[in-house]
Formats: C-alpha cells, sequence, structure tokens
C-alpha cells in the first residue's frame, strides 16, 4: 500500500527551462585543471532519488552550454526466475524515499555533497589517455554517486561527466540473492530505463533527433552507414548484427560555421537487450523518444495525480506518433542485465554496473585539448 500511494500521489512537473532557479546548496560545480566546466542542479526526489537538471558544460576557454534539460532513473524493474510479479522499485517503493546517508568510508577519494539529509559522493579520478599519437594527454572525469537500501539489495546511481564532454550514466546493484524454494540461490533480471531530456543549447524546443545504422555487407568485409532523420516519435530497438546509435541535435543551425552541435547516445552492452518474459509493453523496444509531456515522468507504471490514467508506459507515449521534429523531446533509454547466479555470491554480491555513453558531436569546430 505505501508503495501505491507513493505512485499514485506524485504530480507532473513542467519542463525545466534555462532560467530554472537552483537553490544553492543544490549546485554542484566542476572546474578542470584544463579550464573545463561542468555545472548542474541536483536534486534528491522520493521517486526517482537523484535528478539532475540544467546541465551545462564548457571546454576550455568556451562558454557553457546546456546539453539536459533533465535526467535521471525513471524506472527500475526487479524479477527473479521463479517470481512472475514485475517489482517496480522507483514507483512502488521509492528510491530517494530509501537513500542511504553516505560518510567518509563510502566516499574514501572525494568529498560529500549533502542535500538535506541526503548526500552525493564526489570524486575526481584519471581515466587515461584522452588520445596519444605524436604526443598525449591524459583525461579525467568527475563523479557523482548516491545509494539506495531496498533489500535485498543495495542500489546506486552513478554519473560521470568527463573533461572532454562525455556523460556516462550507471545504474549499479549489490547486497543478496533471494533463495527459492529448493534453498538454491535466484537468479534475478533487472530492467532500467532512464529519462533524458535533451534541451540543446539556448532552447529545448528545436531537438531533431537522428538514426545511425551501420549494416555490415553479407561477407562482413564492408558496411554501409545510413542516417534517417526521426521527425515522429517511434520506438527502436538495438541489434547485436546492426550497429546503431541515435544523435540528438541543436535545432538546423551550425555552430561555429561547421556541422549542427549534438550528442549521440551511445549503447555500452548490445547483448543486454531484448530480455521481455512477460511481454511487458514498455520492453518490447530498447529506445523510444517522445514528445515533451509532463504527465509522461516514468518508463512504466506511471501514475500521476491529475493525468490521464491510461497514458501508463513508453508504449503509450508514443502511441499517437506526435511530431518531434524542432520540438521538445524526451528520450528513453532502457537497460536489461539478467543475472545468473553463482556460488561466489551466496554472502554478498558483488556490485554488478550497467552503463551507456552520451558522447558530444561536432560540439566545436576543432579538439579543444
Amino acid at each position: 500500500m505505501i508503495g501505491l500511494a507513493l505512485a499514485t500521489m506524485q504530480t507532473a512537473l513542467a519542463a525545466p527551462e534555462p532560467t530554472q532557479h537552483c537553490p544553492t546548496a543544490n549546485i554542484i560545480t566542476k572546474t578542470f585543471g584544463s579550464g573545463a566546466l561542468w555545472k548542474m542542479c541536483a536534486e534528491m526526489r522520493p521517486a526517482e532519488g537523484l535528478v539532475l537538471s540544467q546541465v551545462y558544460y564548457a571546454a576550455p576557454n568556451k562558454t557553457l552550454r546546456r546539453i539536459l534539460g533533465e535526467a535521471s532513473l525513471s524506472q527500475l524493474e526487479i524479477l527473479t526466475d521463479t517470481i512472475t510479479t514485475p517489482s517496480y522499485v522507483v514507483t512502488q517503493q521509492g528510491l530517494g524515499k530509501n537513500s542511504i546517508s553516505l560518510n567518509s568510508t563510502d566516499c574514501p577519494h572525494g568529498n560529500l555533497k549533502h542535500l538535506a539529509s541526503d548526500t552525493i559522493c564526489r570524486s575526481t579520478q584519471e581515466y587515461g589517455y584522452q588520445y596519444k599519437f605524436d604526443n598525449q594527454r591524459q583525461g579525467s572525469f568527475f563523479e557523482l554517486v548516491t545509494s539506495y537500501n531496498l533489500p535485498p539489495h543495495t542500489y546506486f546511481l552513478r554519473w560521470r561527466f568527463y573533461e572532454n564532454g562525455i556523460i556516462e550514466p550507471a545504474l549499479g546493484i549489490s547486497g543478496q540473492l533471494t533463495k527459492a524454494a529448493d534453498k538454491s540461490l535466484e537468479n534475478f533480471t533487472a530492467q532500467a530505463g532512464w529519462r533524458l531530456d535533451f534541451d540543446l543549447g539556448a532552447t529545448g524546443s528545436d531537438d531533431e533527433v537522428l538514426q545511425v545504422t551501420s549494416t555490415p555487407s553479407e561477407d562482413r568485409l564492408t558496411k554501409v552507414v545510413s542516417i534517417g532523420s526521426q521527425t515522429k516519435e517511434f520506438g527502436a530497438s538495438e541489434d547485436p548484427e546492426i550497429k546503431r546509435l541515435w544523435v540528438i541535435r541543436d535545432g538546423n543551425t551550425p555552430l561555429e560555421g561547421i556541422s549542427i552541435p549534438s550528442y549521440d547516445l551511445v549503447p555500452n552492452n548490445y547483448n543486454y537487450s531484448r530480455i521481455n518474459p512477460l511481454n511487458e509493453p514498455w520492453l518490447k523496444k530498447d529506445i523510444y523518444v517522445s514528445r515533451y509531456n509532463a504527465c509522461e515522468r516514468y518508463a512504466t507504471d506511471n501514475r500521476l495525480s491529475d493525468c490521464p490514467a491510461n497514458n501508463n508506459s513508453l508504449a503509450k507515449y508514443v502511441a499517437n506518433a506526435e511530431i518531434i521534429g524542432s520540438a521538445d523531446s524526451v528520450i528513453w533509454y532502457r537497460q536489461t542485465y539478467h543475472h545468473l547466479a553463482r556460488s561466489d555470491d551466496n554472502g554478498k554480491l558483488g556490485t554488478i554496473w550497467s552503463s551507456f555513453q552520451l558522447v558530444p558531436r561536432d560540439w566545436h569546430s576543432q579538439n579543444q585539448f
């Protein structure tokens, strides 16, 4: 009943605007030694947990430009192989309602950012070569991590903001495994649904979405790349045989006299798609793109007050095929992880990470490093 109340009482939120006020305590900034800068607003919501908004990036000696209006983990579904009733962690239990107040032992190489009673571990780490040819440059990333205790699992939301403009969201799962009736450890499946409201540049109402497909020839010696503009709401699937990525670009106006600045959504694990044992509508595709609607907040189990009751999942969000060209578009990306139990898991389940990347394309006229 608590979970039902949490989901039902949620209200729709208006689209974030560039001028939206962020309380001083919620502002997070990071300036690297190179001069590259990230700035964002952090909020801990009862359902989604950590939500980031107004995410801006500046390369060295460049001005801040907005990338994301808002970004969050919009749903997390957990299933075991023997239980066929899905558990929606975000809307039924609430990540934020179960956030863990961290201390220095949770953040050994960084510092803690306090949001009321909630905490974020912030750290800066080296990741190796940013490039190497006739000379080299080592790169860094800025990391935010929050933790949530929902037995038998502990969940982590991790966001990495790279010095060169790359963003890497990730979900971590640790804790323990449940046991079946025969006392054996149970396998489980985690379905994560990410919500990314791209608002590139000065306005978020002129997004353009492209699908890039790289198809190998029958003999696998060559590939043909096709780029298609997506003008209406849609859902699409990953395919290990055909590489796909999606490009979100800032309208149709070139910047600095070159191509239109954009961001690529690049999947990290093509083998993590297509697991849908209960034939749920929101899991039929790996990515959905919808036109912004304040009533569309969760990937599934979307029950908001003052919103249509039947507008409850991604499949419904795109069913009307509304125009997304030159509009405020929301990218919904889902990841699936199926864990096969091993004896090593019996005491403590080693942390499992699932991530993907958002990579800048034509953001500048030349490499800023």
